[in-house]
């Protein structure tokens, strides 16, 4: 999937998104409105009910699906390796409520500071790398990543660490093996090693500092892989003394 089609199905899927979270509740009064339900008693509860328990959750859940398997293809499309994709899963499942806090914006009811309170490294991370894999690398001589292998290594390694910190600190990996497998005792095993791993993984400072510099060194890696290759060369050229043409050294 060329970088022109993979935009195209992520404004797709946002397009839908922001219209099952923010605009289905009209489509529901309307509906409502117009059926002349309110004439028989308990007829407009069904109505309801199935609009936005069943039909607005498939909507939003609709515009993540396309998201996630938009992004899967890009990263196999521009050859990086499928742990991307796991790391992209691990973040998408971590930072999906957030996205259901900011349709709060539509009535007026969400708060700059709230925001801020409740973002979560995962959403970040998110949008750093699908914004990178997103740059028309067919169309360029850069390739994912670059090919600096020690710069490729540190990216991965940060990258790495940031995705176990938002795993130590999601919940909702905990709640799946038993949601999903019917197995508690395995649900019950990894929320206990949650905390543990967090206070590890954080040496113990019970906060995201170390998972945002990893963030930080993703961000900053990836963006100088876009650079051109003549731009990287400038503090060599600078560390040199300054020679006219044709002096000796």
């Amino acid at each position: 999937m060329f970088a022109g089609r993979y935009l195209w199905w992520m404004l797709i899927a946002m397009a839908i998104f922001l219209f099952f979270a923010m605009c289905f509740d009209y489509v529901t009064w309307a509906t409502v409105a117009t059926s002349g339900c309110a004439r028989v008693a308990g007829t407009c509860g069904p109505i309801i009910l199935t609009m936005t328990g069943s039909m607005k959750p498939a909507g939003v859940y609709l515009a993540g699906g396309i998201m996630l398997a938009v992004t899967f293809v890009r990263i196999r499309y521009i050859g990086m390796s499928w742990l991307w994709s796991a790391f992209v899963l691990i973040l998408f499942i971590a930072s999906a409520p957030f996205p259901l806090l900011l349709a709060n914006a539509w009535t007026g009811q969400l708060k700059p500071e709230t925001v801020l309170s409740n973002l979560p490294l995962s959403f970040l991370c998110l949008v750093v790398l699908s914004t990178y894999i997103g740059w028309s690398f067919e169309e360029s001589t850069v390739k994912p990543l670059g090919n600096n292998r020690i710069r490729s290594f540190v990216i991965k390694l940060a990258a790495a660490y940031g995705a176990l910190i938002v795993f130590a600190e999601t919940p909702a990996f905990a709640a799946f093996p038993a949601r999903l497998l019917g197995m508690q005792s395995l649900s019950a095993a990894v929320a206990a090693l949650q905390p543990k791993l967090y206070d590890a993984l954080t040496f113990g400072a019970g906060n995201d500092a170390l998972g945002y510099v990893a963030l930080a060194v993703v961000a900053v890696g990836l963006a100088t892989t876009l650079l051109p290759v003549g731009i990287l060369r400038i503090p060599a050229w600078l560390s040199h003394p300054f020679m006219l043409p044709g002096s000796r050294r």
